[in-house]
């Protein structure tokens, strides 16, 4: 089943435009797509949902966007949001089978003032596990900021 948040649940969405394509189980959201699950929230200029054959024993067709979510691939200005972390990209695309999203192309990550820049990344949902890979040649770059120890060096330098 697709899990966005760790929690999974229904998955709402909305759009300005929507194409469903019944022979291919392909469901395409254009313009401005919102895809909310629990506490995980997915935007992009397009996103296309690939669903797998219906699990309900319901027979032939099932209609619209019926069974379960077996792929996304999320297009445009890419931005994930969870509560202890979000990350955007150019492009974005979600393995329900392997419970990943990885993002590519000019990929920022967050997490509180923590700052990673990346060309690729990949994010585990279920495990928590988060990869960022350089582009060809380059180097992953990021800022940590050290949380403050309660007022104990508080910029001041040992004399």
């Amino acid at each position: 089943h697709a899990q966005l948040s760790e929690g999974g649940g229904p998955v709402s969405y909305s759009a300005n435009n929507l194409e469903y394509f019944d022979a291919e189980r392909r469901l395409l959201l254009v313009g401005d797509v919102d895809i909310v699950q629990n506490d995980a929230r997915l935007r992009a200029d397009r996103i296309t949902l690939f669903f797998s054959e219906s699990t309900s024993g319901g027979g032939e067709g099932g209609g619209l966007g019926s069974g379960d979510i077996s792929r996304m691939i999320a297009e445009g200005e890419v931005y994930y949001v969870r509560p202890a972390q979000s990350a955007r990209g150019n492009r974005a695309v979600y393995e329900v089978s392997q419970d990943s999203v990885t993002f590519s192309g000019n990929v920022v990550v967050a997490s509180d003032e923590n700052v990673i820049r990346g060309e690729t990344l990949v994010l585990n949902i279920g495990n928590r596990r988060t990869v960022i890979r350089p582009q060809g040649g380059g180097r992953v770059r990021g800022v940590f900021v050290p949380s403050d120890n309660g007022g104990q060096n508080s910029g001041q330098r040992p004399q």
